[in-house]
């Protein structure tokens, strides 16, 4: 088994081939999942405890009588007839109807989530967490400007629609049991879901197919800037910088790397290997798997294969 904090003794290409789904406890979880799955149950708990188990109730002028639970749904729902209303662009992705919405979209978030945050990072999974559930908004509402829909959007399964796109980009050929029955690749999940939400659109069931729809759109537009750098800016960036530095033992640095060695570009090189793999970590966490070079995957591997011999392992 391995270690949460450690990394995984094989390279990207296995882990994109592994065709499990895996269900980490909590406390391995990014923190960044770990935020938004408290964060939407102590909502939730407020509405359910406080509305439903204990009962208690409000009656602000202009609003009148109603439970904690009903006011929460009110303030927090996404309405396509108030836009200007901007908070609720936001606050309705943690706010749910009832515990089974509650505890599907968790198990949703938590199933598809933990990955797609190991390989995007922090900040691009908040990005695109957030950046999906908008949009899905914004396609709401554009949909009750066109006199297709005047339904509110209550719940995260924008957001998630969007997070599974991303799912179904990084790992295509993985198996899924839909309606915890039959088994299907995310591929082929993927598009089923799609036609669904596309059929059931105007069937009045109360579920906001619209916003699933945004959700996936948006998930595709932050997928496609995402696999592209995001226009190169990072590159450009990094011109501004100036010249790249390689740091060797001693203290000495050149603009140009050795003639007399195999340094890769940007390579560092680290009298201290616990700091070094500290910041690569980190980097990890940041910005996701796929941001590493080639130089700083070898040293992860060769890190990991030194810790299973310090435990024993084979």
């Amino acid at each position: 088994m391995l270690d949460p904090v450690s990394p995984p003794p094989c390279s990207e290409d296995d882990t994109l081939q592994d065709d499990t789904i895996i269900m980490r406890p909590f406390r391995f979880l990014p923190k960044v999942l770990r935020v938004l799955l408290i964060s939407n149950a102590v909502i939730f708990g407020l509405a359910f405890i406080g509305g439903n188990i204990l009962g208690l109730h409000l009656n602000l002028p202009g609003l009148g009588y109603g439970s904690i639970s009903e006011y929460i749904a009110y303030f927090g729902a996404f309405w396509p007839f108030a836009p200007e209303q901007a908070w609720r662009f936001v606050t309705y992705m943690f706010v749910h109807v009832d515990f089974w919405h509650f505890l599907f979209n968790m198990l949703m978030l938590w199933m598809f989530g933990s990955e797609v945050a190991d390989m995007m990072g922090t900040k691009h999974f908040s990005g695109m967490y957030f950046f999906c559930g908008i949009f899905a908004a914004v396609f709401s509402l554009a949909m009750f400007w066109l006199g297709m829909t005047n339904s509110p959007i209550i719940g995260a399964s924008g957001a998630l629609m969007g997070i599974f796109v991303a799912y179904y980009k990084f790992f295509p050929n993985r198996m899924l049991l839909m309606f915890f029955f039959f088994p299907m690749r995310i591929t082929y999940a993927m598009w089923f879901m799609v036609a669904v939400d596309v059929f059931m659109a105007h069937s009045g069931d109360g579920v906001a197919h619209f916003a699933h729809l945004g959700g996936v759109v948006g998930g595709f537009l932050y997928m496609h800037f995402y696999e592209r750098g995001f226009g190169n800016l990072g590159k450009a960036f990094e011109k501004m910088r100036g010249p790249k530095f390689t740091v060797h033992q001693g203290g000495r640095s050149e603009s140009k790397p050795r003639e007399d060695s195999d340094a890769i570009e940007g390579e560092v090189f680290y009298v201290d290997e616990n700091k070094r793999l500290d910041e690569i970590l980190k980097k990890v966490n940041r910005e996701g798997i796929n941001s590493l070079n080639e130089s700083e995957r070898q040293f992860l591997l060769q890190t990991s294969e030194k810790l299973r011999r310090r435990r024993g392992g084979f």
